[in-house]
């Protein structure tokens, strides 16, 4: 897949993706994992959104 367009870094919601994502790809019952995301938390996050102007799909 290849995407081409602009790119905005948005300061909303990159708290609440880093925990959805954190809950599903780490075991956060994992004492490393829940410091990691504990850490990665008191940082500032910012979210990159991809406003796609063309997506283009390749076969597997």
């Amino acid at each position: 897949m290849s995407v081409a367009g602009r790119t905005t870094l948005e300061p909303d919601g990159a708290y609440d993706l880093a925990k959805r994502l954190a809950a599903r790809y780490w075991d956060l019952d994992d004492p490393a994992r829940a410091e990691e995301l504990a850490a990665m938390l008191e940082m500032d996050l910012l979210r990159v959104v991809i406003h796609p102007e063309t997506v283009a799909r390749y076969p597997a």
